[in-house]
């Protein structure tokens, strides 16, 4: 499966590649961020894998938007005219995120596709039959956004698996958990977690020698060496397993515990929370394969 990181910046992805020229990563960004769209288009397209491209539309629902185009949809088409061609896909500019916003997001669909883009369409109810009208009108893709009548693991189940029973892919927008991509057909997602994490201060490993059988761990790095919070993770002063995360982060990424400490930590602390949904990705692949046998479509 693909999961994308979301809006990193071009010096994580350069560190990130120096560092596993073999393991490329996946990459969303969003129209709603001002950054230098060249980076990652031209000038270090060759070092990303799948890249793609979000209208905006959870920043303009969810949060504000500085700078907004006045006309939202024709300044994105614009863009996506000039810029689709170095990108695997790009998405609807789903505008309406409530229930019965079928019709006024398909609007902008069909906008787009008659200025010769070809949009993910992205639903916001799956019960309304709104997947199957997708279906029915052959899109190879459909993105699941936010729902207002939530997105439990049983929705998502069977609304995944209706897709995936029609010879077609999902994406599901902002869904990392684990349980939930390891159990169902999705063939790609995106995640924000991995810079949220790093905004307080949060690394996250694979940790399969865990007694308690969670297959990750979360650590924190105090000012105060004694301070222990559990809402922030695991102080990684008293971490049961200090030696084998410190052998991780060298091993994968040729970091120190002072490396996440020092005047770089944001940095550093980026690439181990990177790689960790890197080697997400790679787990989740190789289950979907070996242990599920999900077959994607071409």
């Amino acid at each position: 499966m693909l999961l994308h990181i979301s809006s990193p910046s071009i010096e994580q992805i350069l560190a990130f590649h120096a560092l596993h020229p073999k393991k490329p990563l996946n990459v969303l960004l969003t129209y709603a961020k001002q950054q230098h769209f060249n980076d990652f288009q031209v000038l270090h397209r060759n070092k990303i894998c799948s890249l793609i491209l979000d209208s905006g539309a959870y920043t303009l629902n969810k949060s504000k938007w500085a700078g907004r185009p006045e006309n939202l949809l024709r300044e994105y088409a614009v863009f996506s005219n000039y810029t689709s061609c170095y990108y695997d896909f790009i998405f609807n500019l789903d505008e309406n995120f409530t229930s019965r916003g079928y019709e006024e997001n398909m609007l902008n669909q069909f906008d787009l596709e008659n200025r010769g883009l070809d949009p993910v369409p992205v639903v916001h109810n799956l019960f309304n039959g709104e997947i199957e009208r997708l279906i029915e009108m052959d899109y190879d893709i459909i993105a699941i956004g936010q729902c207002e009548n939530g997105r439990s693991f049983k929705q998502l189940e069977s609304a995944v698996n209706r897709i995936h029973g029609a010879d077609r892919k999902t994406h599901l927008f902002g869904v990392t958990e684990y349980e939930i991509l390891r159990d169902l057909p999705v063939w790609s997602c995106d995640s924000s977690s991995w810079a949220q994490y790093v905004q307080y201060g949060q690394v996250m490993w694979w940790n399969d020698d865990n007694e308690d059988w969670s297959p990750w761990d979360v650590l924190y790095f105090p000012k105060l060496q004694e301070e222990h919070d559990p809402t922030k993770g695991k102080n990684y002063f008293d971490y049961a397993f200090k030696d084998d995360l410190d052998a991780y982060i060298w091993n994968n990424l040729r970091l120190t515990v002072d490396d996440l400490l020092g005047v770089h930590k944001v940095l550093n602390r980026s690439l181990v929370n990177i790689y960790f949904y890197k080697e997400m990705e790679m787990r989740l692949t190789a289950h979907h394969q070996d242990v599920k046998g999900f077959i994607f479509p071409d």
